[in-house]
């Protein structure tokens, strides 16, 4: 069980997970070309992936998903309200609906061997979600664009062996920066983006109640550009 950072941050997100019999993205919000490039650096391609999991129907979450669907046909897994924001998307382009599989937070299928459990995200965004991975006593989990966290987010990244989370901009920082305050408000709203020091918070908590903790792997991405700081996790 592995993930590989195909692409993360405001311009493009992609992530490859592999297990030993299922290979998915989670999200496309890069071109075609940069998925394929990015696969063949990890010895993958598309032709071998068994599903892309949409996190959310952002352009930087789904930019590349009509394109890539169009000529590999891979099923598509995201919620009911991603899934109509995604058939809206005219810069998507036509995507065939019955490439769409309709999932819902916390109600957990199988890709292959691995048990996906998708759970609920706070972001501004029709039905954002969350992803955990669980197969063979091993658990990884993609948590990214959330912007606050709560009992039932620490929930469900407990006792995992990795977890990717979205450590996106040091507070100071961002209320010095070039953005317009209107963005600004959007980046530390509670349906915005996590802070360093906030991701720090989660990572201290979950190693601190955790036993067996000093094996687990946090990944800290998708660092805003124009606030990025020192990041804690």
């Amino acid at each position: 069980m592995k993930f590989s950072s195909i692409a993360s941050g405001s311009k493009g997100n992609c992530l490859l997970y592999e297990n030993n019999d299922v290979k998915l993205l989670v999200d496309a919000g890069i071109s075609k070309k940069r998925i394929e490039e990015g696969m063949s650096e990890y010895g993958s391609s598309l032709e071998e992936v068994n599903g892309i999991l949409i996190t959310h129907e952002h352009s930087d979450h789904i930019s590349g998903l009509g394109v890539v669907s169009r000529k590999y046909h891979i099923p598509i897994y995201a919620t009911k309200g991603t899934i109509s924001k995604i058939l809206e998307d005219s810069k998507v382009g036509t995507i065939d609906r019955n490439l769409f599989n309709e999932i819902e937070e916390n109600k957990d299928f199988y890709m292959g061997s691995t048990l996906v459990t998708p759970f609920s995200i706070s972001h501004d965004a029709a039905q954002p979600v969350a992803y955990r991975f669980d197969s063979d006593g091993k658990s990884m989990a993609v948590a990214t664009d959330m912007g606050m966290y709560d009992d039932y987010i620490i929930g469900n990244l407990k006792g995992l062996d990795a977890v990717l989370i979205e450590s996106n901009h040091d507070i100071n920082m961002l209320q010095i920066g070039p953005y317009p305050y209107a963005l600004k408000r959007r980046i530390w709203g509670n349906k915005g983006h996590l802070s360093n020091v906030a991701v720090h918070v989660i990572v201290t908590a979950q190693s601190a109640v955790e036993s067996g903790c000093a094996g687990r792997d946090f990944l800290a991405c998708c660092l805003a550009a124009s606030a990025r700081g020192a990041s804690f996790a």
